[in-house]
């Protein structure tokens, strides 16, 4: 019977697609929270096979909005419960906003994979703070940090 009950709480318990009813759009005005915030070209994307979703986004930097950094920068990009990082994500120009080294929180069913580099904000239930840079959105990113 004990078995029995265990199966059933731990069937009843939600998975990271299902822990979030829905995914929180990105919104600009949240770019202020960021430590780092860059522009430029992703040149790498590597899956590092974690279980709870992690990968290292490797950009050519164009342009600093806040923070410093300069040349080839690898950030890491650690799953969220309603979004994880996938290549098609990482593409092309992008805008980034991250945290300077590590996530803003980390638990023990999703860790940090790499605090030693530069995280891209990934909030548990939002769209990542990894957007394209097309000129209005690196506008709208300058007039948020104003």
């Amino acid at each position: 019977m004990r078995k029995m009950m265990m199966a059933v709480a731990l069937g009843m318990m939600p998975v990271g697609a299902e822990a979030c009813t829905y995914l929180e759009p990105f919104e600009m005005k949240n770019i202020a929270g960021a430590e780092l915030v860059v522009v430029g070209e992703v040149t790498g994307y590597q899956d590092l096979g974690s279980p709870w979703g992690a990968a290292l986004v490797t950009v050519q930097v164009d342009d600093v909005l806040k923070g410093k950094a300069k040349g080839e920068v690898t950030f890491i990009w650690n799953s969220g419960m309603a979004q994880g990082p996938h290549e098609s994500r990482a593409t092309g120009r992008v805008l980034i906003g991250a945290m300077d080294g590590g996530r803003i929180a980390v638990s023990d069913m999703a860790p940090d994979a790499r605090p030693d580099l530069p995280s891209i904000v990934q909030p548990y239930c939002g769209e990542v703070w990894m957007q394209p840079a097309t000129k209005a959105t690196v506008a709208e990113a300058r007039k948020a940090l104003e």
